[in-house]
């Protein structure tokens, strides 16, 4: 399924640039974007983004934004010790919950391919800060931080809206869950 729809995302994305206008990758024009997108291996957590950049110049730009995370895990609760004589016992089940990071991420972006016209290629290094709730068997909070290394696809449709696509790779040592792939979809809004 998962598959299924990132096709049609990427499918739709390519179709768009047969009507698209000229882009405005221009010195020190801002950007608003917003994103949506879950883990792409493993089960399947939320991700929102909402960020704001500025173009240092027509090949690079840097970001920075508020993130939420949803990152599901598995844990056993801690039970009182049951005597192991009666055959009748159960054994504990395995609960099933999600962690939410809530950060602030930021990065240096640099486009690596383009048709100078509406199709925009480029890489990011960055990093994020924040925390993480997760409740196993009591709520509890950690601090979360570490790099992340995403490519990003921009597809100008309007002169100063544009499509993306995402995929990002964050690690973080902190966290119940230490590498995530997360690809995303958005949409990001040049504002002059």
């Amino acid at each position: 399924m998962e598959h299924i729809r990132l096709t049609a995302i990427s499918l739709s994305l390519l179709l768009c640039t047969v009507s698209a206008f000229a882009q405005r990758h221009y010195e020190n024009i801002p950007a608003l974007e917003l994103n949506y997108g879950t883990n792409l291996f493993g089960n399947a957590g939320n991700y929102y983004n909402l960020s704001f950049s500025r173009y240092i110049n027509r090949t690079s730009y840097w970001k920075a934004g508020f993130s939420y995370f949803e990152k599901p895990y598995e844990y056993t609760p801690n039970l009182p010790q049951v005597s192991t004589l009666n055959p009748e016992e159960t054994i504990p089940e395995t609960i099933h919950d999600k962690g939410k990071d809530f950060f602030v991420d930021g990065g240096y972006y640099r486009t690596l391919a383009c048709n100078l016209k509406s199709v925009y290629w480029g890489i990011g290094l960055g990093g994020f800060i924040g925390t993480e709730y997760v409740r196993h068997p009591d709520k509890e909070y950690n601090f979360i931080i570490g790099p992340k290394l995403e490519t990003e696809l921009e597809v100008f449709i309007l002169p100063r809206t544009a499509l993306l696509a995402r995929i990002q790779q964050h690690w973080n040592p902190l966290s119940i869950d230490k590498w995530n792939t997360v690809w995303n979809v958005g949409i990001k809004i040049l504002l002059y």
